[in-house]
């Protein structure tokens, strides 16, 4: 039996790739006008110096953790980030975190064993009209790996 593949990860692209690139970019446009001008100081360049650092940590600690893509399979969940791929059945996660109300929506995958992705896989969901609910993806995939762990 062919099992049916469903993409349940929403685009990284955006958020790993374009929104970094444009918020590194502005700051060190503004840290280069303001050597050019000739008019630097130390306080004019520690905003945007220390603003990069803030983005550094938070884009490390929000979003460079996502994997690129994540599929459902049925009873596995298939797991993707560039050439790594990691397959993880139903009946090997233990835990499965969603935070909610955040750009973007995180659900992180805790599994039993340590896989080319680790033990702990974060992706993004994707874009849904009703930000206020809970995500039936996320409530559909903690009912089924319940009844994995059942049986």
């Amino acid at each position: 039996m062919i099992q049916q593949m469903k993409k349940i990860s929403g685009s990284t692209l955006y958020y790993k790739k374009i929104f970094p690139t444009i918020w590194f970019g502005l700051l060190g446009f503004m840290i280069i006008l303001q050597l050019a001008s000739g008019k630097a100081s130390f306080f004019t360049l520690i905003f945007p110096l220390a603003m990069a650092a803030f983005g550094f940590v938070l884009f490390r600690k929000l979003v460079w953790d996502l994997v690129d893509e994540a599929y459902d399979y049925g009873d596995a969940l298939l797991f993707r980030n560039g050439e790594v791929e990691q397959k993880v059945e139903l009946s090997e996660i233990i835990n499965i975190d969603y935070t909610d109300m955040s750009a973007p929506e995180r659900v992180t995958v805790h599994c039993r064993n340590s896989g080319s992705l680790g033990k702990e896989i974060v992706f993004t969901l994707p874009t849904r009209f009703n930000p206020f609910s809970k995500s039936p993806v996320v409530r559909d995939l903690i009912e089924r790996v319940d009844t994995s762990r059942r049986a």
